[in-house]
């Protein structure tokens, strides 16, 4: 239980232990964690460029779809775990400060203001993807190691809450400056579903993952505490996937987005 997967198994076992995962999350209760994982499973094997994860992403509303999932993470399901909720309520604090100011400024510049000087921005019916390059101002990371281990933390990790403002706003013709009067807040989720780097994914049995109490105990009695919880998968680590899909030809990372959660707020805000 010490080695990974793909430096202990053959291929075929190394396979089958690695279909085993979702199936294991689905007996934990696990179910958007293990509904994640098998999409990466049956999709055609693609490594998701680092660039995606921070300031280089491309537009996602000209991604390939392959490339995205915008229905298995929702954020009524989120929103059930005590630290969303405590990321949402330091996101809304900020929706609107300088710096979401100047984002949403330069966000809105870009617009076909017409004759009137007056333009409206973002829709409540827009998605996720919709509202990332025109209406979203700030966000606020989550997630951490030493987070309670649940579907949320099998899910999604370390993610990104975002917020997207929507309203109208009015140009000055003198000036230029831009009154922007916002109706609504759209929050979401972004994230990037990859194996990509070193890192350890747990000790699993075809039961669920073991604690973290019960991997130290594990790693300490030399696999007996996993014997004990069923039979085991084995140590997970990031390679084991890529070993997967190098073997397969299977094993497509793709971004998240979730849903909108939309609160209606009564903002003006000088974009002066």
């Amino acid at each position: 239980m010490h080695a990974s997967l793909s430096s202990s198994e053959n291929a075929d076992a190394m396979k089958e232990r690695i279909e085993a995962i979702p199936r294991a999350m689905y007996r934990m209760g696990w179910t958007v964690s293990a509904a994640l994982m098998e999409r990466w499973l049956h999709s055609p094997a693609w490594v998701l460029p680092e660039s995606w994860k921070g300031d280089g992403a491309p537009d996602p509303r000209y991604t390939s779809p392959s490339h995205l999932d915008q229905r298995i993470v929702r954020m009524s399901w989120a929103m059930m775990r005590p630290r969303i909720r405590i990321a949402l309520d330091r996101l809304r604090l900020k929706m609107a400060n300088d710096a979401a100011k100047k984002v949403l400024r330069s966000r809105l510049t870009d617009l076909n203001w017409g004759t009137d000087r007056k333009v409206r921005f973002g829709s409540r019916h827009d998605s996720a993807v919709q509202l990332e390059m025109s209406c979203q101002s700030n966000f606020e990371s989550f997630g951490d190691e030493l987070d309670t281990m649940d579907d949320l933390y099998g899910a999604l990790g370390l993610a990104t809450l975002k917020v997207a403002l929507i309203g109208e706003a009015s140009r000055d013709a003198r000036t230029g400056g831009i009154t922007a009067d916002v109706t609504f807040a759209g929050f979401y989720i972004r994230d990037t579903y990859d194996f990509n780097g070193l890192q350890y994914l747990g000790t699993w049995t075809k039961n669920g993952a073991l604690s973290k109490t019960q991997m130290v105990m594990n790693s300490i009695l030399d696999g007996a505490v996993a014997h004990m919880h069923g039979e085991p998968i084995g140590n997970v680590f990031n390679h084991d996937f890529d070993a997967y899909r190098r073997a397969t030809g299977y094993g497509g990372d793709f971004v998240i987005y979730s849903d909108v959660r939309w609160e209606p707020v009564n903002l003006r805000l000088d974009l002066a």
